[in-house]
């Protein structure tokens, strides 16, 4: 007889025992939601409501893990009993699972009558007694796996139990692969009777996204993993967490891709339903997937060596039966999982495969009527090449190139493009089409430049270089050699180029009243600006008078962004604008994307800087303006990641999750990607998602592997902002110092490195005064740098009376931490003198971290307990508003220590103003803040009013409702609360 001491108390079930070693919650990713839907239905359960779950999915989803983790973390509540049905083809053993449950469980106590064992008839009569018996012990879990394939008799006895007594404190887990139970599965019946059945709940688990991927792959290599090999892993796996754990198994930390062959685990889970096919269903799947898309079944008869429509039919029926594969709703069937069809494809033979695509091709070609559908030609096409007939792939993807033509297919056709290059560059039987060759890249180059698919047009301009002489075609080398420095720069291989941009003036000035002249002495000044030379000027004066006197909008476009660089460097802001803005006419009129994206931001620039409403407000009308013209997706990310960063430093947090939304999600190319994810990175980091923060820092580093030399990004200052969010003070004022002594002009975001770098020493001295001991290198750190750097590091160019409210806003906070990092002084006047300017500057972020500081400094003296909680409210607000949790809990904690009561206006106060007559809705707002004590300061923070705004609505307030002054008002909306409580309780 098992134990049967009560070692362990439940207050939720007043019973229960000391479970043994469980999962927990952290060894599931991305089920947070389903697993709390079951903790709360176990809950109920196990506070005597019964009830009846079906967990569903495909097979690997990881149904089983969630039913086990949540059983687990309720297991000292009670006794989980768990069984699972079996695939059997020869017999069946009736009650298999819950005979194996019980079995499972020696803990559990006989029941005083009534054995378990017994005749089937009576067995489901009797397990329900059992399970009466039980309950009245302590809450039962029963746990049935894979029911899809449950006897009859284990689905009657589960039927019954479930319609059994409501009170019983009983949890029914069943969990079910859908995509086995077709409409004629018997079990299909079962689940339509039970969903008739009370307190029965249904609970679809789909794949997991590629954030949920990104976290498992990160806990299976137990290390930050390449987000190169998450999208790999992701894109073959489509979020099956089983297949995701069998593709990783074995990869080595550092790993950027999936292996190219598929381990073997893999490769049988992908096929454990295929493998339960007749013969003749597998061959018919097999050919199916080497034809590479969904086919009907008279189609896919045809390829057939011996057709047979009728029993192509019946083996797609087998398959869809068996949740191989769907059908879909033009009478097609493709396989439930695409992985299926890689690894079957895989499968045959090199031999084998050719034959198949040949065989598909010769039909297609066949059936094909005159015009030749676009799709058909890109599938023979793609055949053809699959079969390895080297001159009829040329002829087909040529021609399908052509057929593909156009805005809609251009992704398409460059990768067409860069097939015929490959197959008339690599293949003997073409190798006398030079002259083709030659038309083909310079075709491969427009589409691709028109696509915005910069590898693409990378690798043909690299090859247009390798086959001309720039002796006798100097202008057009000088032309290739410009737009490689573009193409290098936006993949991230390499920063803005002065050495191969002088290379290219010299090739052009063959001719100085050429185009490429222009061209070439354009990009040299946009070169010599960011390495600070002195000449970049006269260069940029001189392109845009050779380029409009060649009347070249393409060239003028690129020497009109380079000299409004230049005008704002001299301190010219209105001809900065006007170059600007004359820029990006002419890069819309060239569609010279790169071309037309320069003098956007630098028009930008000339205005305002980066990190304002106005920036913001602009990128958002160029971005309308580009999708407008049809310009490319790289390039449109590009304007919404730069958005995206204003957005978040002037603290529009909802706009700018969504402008990452979109950014984040496109094929934005690595330049979009790179401006996209740091701004992702420092969010992150900002609302205290280090993970995330970290994953997107490593993803832009994998992208650009020397940020810190690309001037244009903010590589080091999100680094050494990643890095203080992580606790990694030293890491940061590195990074902070790495950004503030490169060579060339300041990077983006230069303004935060020194304040970052006095943090992260700040950070430090005082973790060594907490301990005990001796600061004293740190502040000779701190004096070193404070001595090398006075004041914050200015950007270049013109000054707004923005940016000058934001320098001294910058320069303030970097003098509060050094008075931090001291020790002494008055370091509550700097930190509320630095909270106010960045408030001014529009620096919420900073703001609310300077509130914090100010607050700990007021509360920490002996006389500022109310200026202190004045600081500690007003940041506490403005972190809420920005979900800054790091800040947020600071100063929640803060509070409770320093006994500083913080309390919101709740909803039922709130609500209770409601029943005052004769208020309009900005009275209401300020009655409810009155109500918890806000000064009138805070309340004209809080609704951005003035505080000569928040004293007349009080005085109305007063008027209206006939108190005598505040404290009144507080207790009328107290009071009202009371009634309205008092209404509501039962």
């Amino acid at each position: 007889m098992p134990d049967e001491s009560p070692d362990f108390h439940c207050p939720r079930c007043e019973t229960g025992r000391v479970a043994a070693p469980s999962a927990t919650r952290s060894t599931l990713v991305g089920r947070e939601v389903e697993l709390e839907f079951l903790l709360r239905l176990l809950d109920r359960a196990c506070g005597g409501e019964a009830q009846t779950v079906v967990v569903s999915g495909d097979a690997g989803v990881g149904k089983t893990a969630l039913v086990t983790t949540a059983c687990a973390a309720r297991d000292d509540a009670g006794e989980t009993l768990i069984g699972a049905c079996l695939p059997l083809t020869s017999m069946s053993i009736p009650f298999l699972p819950i005979r194996s449950a019980l079995r499972a469980n020696p803990r559990i106590i006989a029941p005083p009558v009534a054995p378990v064992a017994g005749e089937e008839r009576e067995f489901a009569v009797r397990f329900d007694a059992w399970l009466d018996d039980q309950c009245d012990r302590r809450p039962i879990t029963l746990v049935i796996d894979d029911v899809q394939w449950a006897d009859r008799s284990t689905l009657d006895t589960l039927m019954y139990a479930i319609a059994g007594p409501a009170s019983r404190r009983l949890a029914i887990v069943v969990t079910l692969r859908a995509g086995e139970v077709g409409i004629g599965h018997p079990l299909q019946r079962w689940l339509a009777d039970i969903r008739r059945l009370p307190r029965t709940s249904e609970l679809r688990l789909t794949p997991l996204d590629r954030a949920g991927t990104a976290a498992q792959v990160e806990s299976l290599l137990e290390s930050s993993p390449h987000q190169s090999l998450i999208d790999d892993v992701h894109a073959h796996t489509r979020g099956n967490p089983y297949f995701t754990r069998l593709l990783v198994a074995g990869l080595p930390p550092s790993a950027r891709a999936a292996p190219i062959a598929f381990p073997i685990d893999l490769n049988s889970a992908v096929l454990q339903s295929w493998f339960r096919l007749s013969p003749e269903t597998r061959r018919i799947a097999t050919v199916l997937a080497v034809g590479g898309s969904a086919m009907r079944a008279d189609e896919l008869a045809d390829v057939m060596v011996d057709p047979d429509a009728a029993g192509v039919r019946r083996a797609l029926a087998e398959a869809t039966d068996s949740g191989t594969m769907d059908r879909l709703g033009d009478d097609s069937f493709w396989f439930h999982h695409p992985m299926g069809a890689e690894v079957l494809a895989a499968a045959l033979t090199d031999d084998e495969r050719r034959e198949w695509h040949r065989r598909f091709a010769d039909l297609l070609e066949a059936r094909a009527h005159q015009p030749v559908p676009t799709g058909s030609v890109i599938a023979i096409a793609d055949h053809r090449y699959r079969s390895g007939e080297v001159r009829a792939a040329f002829d087909w993807t040529v021609r399908a190139a052509d057929a593909v033509a156009g805005s809609d297919g251009r992704a398409e056709q460059v990768r067409l493009l860069r097939r015929a290059v490959d197959l008339l560059s690599h293949e003997p039987d073409l190798s006398d089409a030079d002259a083709q060759l030659d038309a083909l890249l310079r075709r491969q180059r427009a589409v691709a430049a028109d696509a915005g698919a910069t590898f693409d047009e990378l690798e043909a301009v690299e090859m247009m270089l390798e086959r001309l002489d720039a002796a006798s075609d100097p202008l057009g080398v000088a032309e290739l050699l410009v737009r490689r420095m573009h193409l290098r720069f936006m993949a991230g291989l390499g920063f803005i180029d002065v050495s191969g941009m002088r290379a290219a003036v010299r090739l052009a000035s063959v001719d100085p009243a050429s185009a490429q002249y222009a061209l070439a002495l354009a990009e040299l000044a946009h070169a010599e600006i960011w390495a600070e030379a002195p000449e970049a000027a006269a260069h940029a004066r001189e392109a845009i008078a050779v380029a409009r006197g060649v009347n070249d909008p393409r060239a003028l476009s690129h020497a009109l962004a380079a000299g409004a660089m230049a005008a704002l460097v001299d301190g010219d802001r209105d001809l900065a604008r006007a170059y600007g803005e004359q820029g990006v006419e002419a890069g819309l009129e060239s569609r010279d994307w790169f071309a037309y994206e320069h003098a956007v931001l630098w028009e930008g620039n000339a205005v305002e800087t980066w990190a304002s409403d106005w920036f913001a407000d602009r990128m958002a009308q160029h971005r309308s303006e580009l999708v407008a013209i049809g310009g490319p997706p790289a390039y449109v990310a590009w304007v919404s990641a730069n958005e995206a960063g204003a957005l978040l430093a002037v603290g529009r947090v909802d706009e700018c999750e969504e402008r990452l939304r979109v950014a984040l999600g496109s094929d934005a190319g690595p330049l979009g990607d790179v401006l996209a994810r740091l701004t992702a990175s420092r969010f992150a980091a900002l609302r205290g998602r280090q993970v995330e923060a970290q994953s997107h820092l490593l993803r832009a580093e994998e992208l650009f592997a020397d940020g810190s030399a690309f001037l244009t990004f903010e590589f080091d200052a999100v680094r050494a902002e990643v890095r203080l969010a992580a606790a990694d003070p030293r890491g940061a004022y590195d990074a902070a110092l790495a950004g503030a002594t490169g060579a060339g002009a300041p990077p983006t975001m230069c303004e935060w490195l020194m304040p970052f770098a006095a943090r992260a020493l700040a950070d430090l001295a005082q973790a060594a005064r907490d301990t005990g001991a001796d600061a004293d290198d740190v502040l000779a750190e701190l004096d070193g740098l404070v001595e090398r750097f006075p004041q914050v590091i200015r950007d270049a160019g013109v000054v707004t009376p923005h940016i000058e409210r934001q320098i001294t806003a910058f320069d303030a906070w970097y003098a509060a931490e050094q008075v931090r990092a001291r020790g002494r002084g008055d370091a509550s006047s700097a930190w509320s003198e630095a909270a106010e300017a960045c408030a001014s500057a529009r620096l919420p972020w900073e703001e609310a971290y300077s509130r914090w500081r100010a607050a700990e400094a007021l509360l920490g003296g002996a006389n500022g307990r109310q200026a202190g909680a004045r600081e500690l409210r007003r940041g506490l607000g403005l972190a809420r508003r920005l979900g800054a949790r790091p800040v947020e809990d600071e100063l929640i904690d803060l509070a409770a220590r320093a006994r500083v009561p913080v309390e919101e206006p709740n909803a039922a106060a709130s609500e209770a103003t409601g029943a005052l007559p004769g208020l309009t809705g900005r009275e209401r707002e300020v009655l409810a803040l009155v109500a918890v004590g806000r000064t009138y300061s805070e309340i004209a923070h809080s609704l951005m009013i003035s505080e000569k705004t928040v004293s007349t609505h009080v005085s109305h307030l007063l008027d209206k409702t006939g108190t005598a002054n505040r404290v009144e008002l507080a207790r009328l909306v107290h009071r009202l609360d009371d009634v309205e409580s008092a209404g509501a309780a039962p």
